[in-house]
């Protein structure tokens, strides 16, 4: 509404500027769910980074795979505690494992709940893994590095645009900035623009170039990795 507001006043000097509500209220509701989504896969990546290091780290000293589950139960909590996203499903996953279910299968059903690669990778890894036998302590240890590693470059990569990416936030906010600044500050500037149907027109397609520009700039700095 603020947002709807502000476009009425600097571009329409109108409340019939407000008709734009619903665009706005539809593309601002699509990338608030967009960002919450990005958000939620940023703290999972997060949280099944740490387990998988967890589980390294038992695996090392000489735990067995259930109970590197355990200590990796331990380790969410301690970090996220309540918050956590991930911890509710190894609790639930130790459970099925102290029922007598095996751990890849639990697992299997704990990836099954995420679209997620690395977890999916680690699922066919773990079930794979134990079922042919051999090492497979030490390939399993191996694969959690790697997915480890993965993920660490993930977030390097996501570290190296975030400047990129706040730059682009700044430069999204210029536009209405200069625009209030010379209404509150030089007015007759821009009253040409208002009450005619030419000056709606212009306006209407100045605001549209600012959507698209910010559309455009969204897409340029939203690498995927």
């Amino acid at each position: 509404m603020g947002i709807t507001a502000l476009i009425a006043w600097v571009f329409y000097n109108s409340f019939l500027g407000c008709l734009v509500f619903p665009l706005i209220a539809f593309l601002n509701t699509r990338r608030m769910k967009n960002e919450a989504g990005e958000d939620f896969s940023k703290q999972l990546e997060l949280e099944y980074r740490e387990m998988f290091t967890s589980i390294t780290g038992s695996l090392q000293t000489g735990y067995s795979i259930e109970h590197s589950f355990v200590e990796a139960g331990e380790s969410l909590r301690m970090l996220y505690g309540e918050k956590s996203i991930l911890r509710p499903h190894i609790v639930e996953l130790n459970s099925k494992v102290r029922l007598r279910k095996p751990v890849e299968q639990a697992f299997a059903e704990l990836a099954e709940k995420f679209d997620n690669e690395d977890l999916s990778d680690f699922a066919q890894i773990f079930r794979f893994g134990k079922r042919l036998g051999g090492e497979y302590v030490n390939n399993i240890r191996k694969s959690t590095e790697r997915i480890s590693q993965r993920v660490e470059v993930r977030q390097e990569i996501r570290a190296s645009i975030a400047q990129q990416q706040l730059e682009l936030k700044a430069m999204s906010v210029m536009p209405l900035g200069i625009l209030a600044y010379m209404k509150i500050q030089a007015p007759e500037f821009l009253n040409s623009s208002y009450g005619n149907i030419i000056g709606i027109a212009t306006m209407t397609g100045a605001l549209a170039l600012y959507a698209g520009c910010l559309i455009l700039g969204k897409k340029i700095t939203d690498i995927r990795v």
